[in-house]
């Protein structure tokens, strides 16, 4: 064994190495914090971010990948009263690990509401940084987050007004260097009293009677310099997509969006080829079912062969490619109690549309076992 070694010309990298140990030193020595390394589990830097575009039929990433949106609805802030809602109250960052780790989310979607950001003058900065504490966690994660519009619990207007382009106007500026943030401008947009379907397609696209079209907020968000993917749902409250070929909106990076809850008119095949499927399968541009879900309700949606027809329209979708954001992170829908890894299941003899809301019931049934399984299968990972 020798106790001595030959003396080596100093390397770079030891070099380095004593200069980093000088400079520890005198820090300490001048009383500044010494740097130490982050305590286990904490998050690692966040890389640069995937960016997203459109090409044809299919979202492109910057690497080069087919992306398919796959994930789960984040229920909450489109309430009045979102700070003392239930639901606000599970937007945790424990939630959103939950969607990346046990769901296999890509995406998750958040909903909004244009009178709480405008609760005060010019915005109400504690509704915008609850806002960007989700959109954090998402990129936290490496999950895209969709903020979707929503006036169902305010004032409940079928199509958009000039309101909707001030909350486009200030969150597309907020978020135009966050391509992780996607866009879905208006929620289930649906037709005016007194008015066909027909009659409605143009008021959808362009505007008019006191409306403005989803021509107008996309020309609002593309006019501020933002690239961010653009999400427009069909008429009929997502359902339908008839009109899109005749009434396109013009611009970059839009994908047009569907919520193909089943009912009466949506429970087979041919009325998925009715309502969107023949429009998927000719389109050149993509679509994505951003609302989706099947959970026990006494509304017209609930049906009790879902357990059959719920494996049937996940395979009609994938063939369409057409990505699913499942509806949602709350007690008896996608999860069991607020239980983010106890997910609902078609486990009983009888599938029963019986059931309030929200519904508490620890063997509560849904799709959350069987579209937990097809995200795993199907979703590719954002990283």
């Amino acid at each position: 064994m020798k106790f001595w070694q030959p003396l080596r010309k100093p390397s770079p990298h030891s070099l380095l190495y004593c200069v980093l140990v000088l400079c520890m030193l005198c820090a300490a020595a001048c009383g500044a914090p010494t740097p130490h390394p982050p305590p286990p589990g904490s998050p690692t830097p966040a890389r640069a971010p995937l960016r997203y575009f459109v090409a044809g039929s299919q979202i492109m990433d910057s690497r080069g990948r087919v992306f398919v949106p796959y994930g789960v609805q984040l229920l909450g802030m489109y309430t009045t009263n979102w700070r003392y809602d239930v639901s606000d109250a599970h937007l945790t960052l424990d939630q959103m690990v939950a969607a990346r780790n046990f769901w296999h989310a890509n995406t998750v979607s958040l909903q909004l509401a244009s009178a709480n950001l405008f609760a005060d003058t010019p915005y109400d900065a504690q509704y915008l940084a609850k806002i960007d504490q989700e959109v954090r966690w998402a990129h936290q994660e490496n999950v895209n987050i969709l903020l979707v519009l929503q006036y169902e619990a305010t004032t409940a207007q079928v199509l958009p007004t000039q309101d909707s382009i001030e909350f486009w106007d200030l969150l597309s500026k907020h978020y135009r260097n966050a391509p992780w943030v996607f866009f879905d401008i208006f929620n289930e947009p649906r037709r005016p009293a007194g008015l066909s379907e027909a009659q409605s397609w143009p008021l959808w696209a362009r505007g008019g009677l006191g409306y403005v079209g989803m021509q107008q907020i996309v020309d609002t968000i593309r006019g501020n310099g933002v690239q961010n993917l653009v999400f427009i749902d069909g008429l009929a409250a997502g359902e339908d997509l008839q009109g899109v070929l005749l009434h396109r909106i013009h611009g970059k990076n839009i994908i047009y969006a569907i919520h193909p809850y089943f009912g009466a008119q949506h429970k087979t095949r041919a009325d998925w080829d009715h309502w969107f499927g023949s429009v998927a399968a000719k389109a050149d541009f993509p679509i994505v079912a951003d609302e989706w879900g099947e959970y026990q309700t006494t509304n017209e949606q609930c049906l009790p062969q879902a357990p059959i027809l719920v494996p049937q329209l996940l395979d009609y979708l994938k063939k369409l490619h057409i990505g699913v954001i499942a509806w949602a992170l709350f007690p008896g829908l996608l999860i069991r109690g607020w239980n983010y890894t106890n997910p609902t299941a078609f486990d009983r003899p009888l599938f029963l549309c019986e059931a309030p809301f929200p519904n508490y019931d620890p063997q509560a049934q849904g799709i959350g076992k069987m579209i937990r399984r097809y995200f795993a299968a199907n979703s590719i990972a954002n990283q």
